[in-house]
């Protein structure tokens, strides 16, 4: 699960890096929701396939196709939004690690 780290205040002297904090957090925090409703929908969806297993001839296989192929794009989606998610976590602590240096450049002037 992709959390956004604690961010690091500029020292006074020290450039401020801009980023948006609170948006971020609340994007990962909505990103990983998405992803968990996708997990466990894809999760219940397959328990069921069992409730029909003794359905047989044409439809039945029209229905399996559409659904592999729905569970497919939903298994990328919610891969993708873990992605995008993680992706902010990165530039949050990539923002962090730019301001400590700011911060210890500020502190040798």
């Amino acid at each position: 699960m992709a959390e956004i780290p604690t961010q690091v205040a500029a020292v006074p002297g020290a450039a401020v890096v801009l980023f948006p904090w609170a948006g971020a957090g609340a994007a990962v925090a909505a990103l990983e929701r998405a992803a968990a409703t996708l997990g466990s929908q894809l999760d219940t969806r397959g328990d069921k396939l069992a409730d029909i297993a003794d359905w047989a001839g044409t439809y039945r296989d029209e229905f399996d196709g559409a659904l592999g192929r729905v569970g497919g794009v939903a298994g990328g989606l919610r891969d993708r939004l873990t992605l995008l998610a993680s992706a902010i976590v990165v530039a949050a602590e990539s923002a962090n690690e730019q301001q400590a240096l700011n911060n210890r450049c500020a502190d040798l002037s």
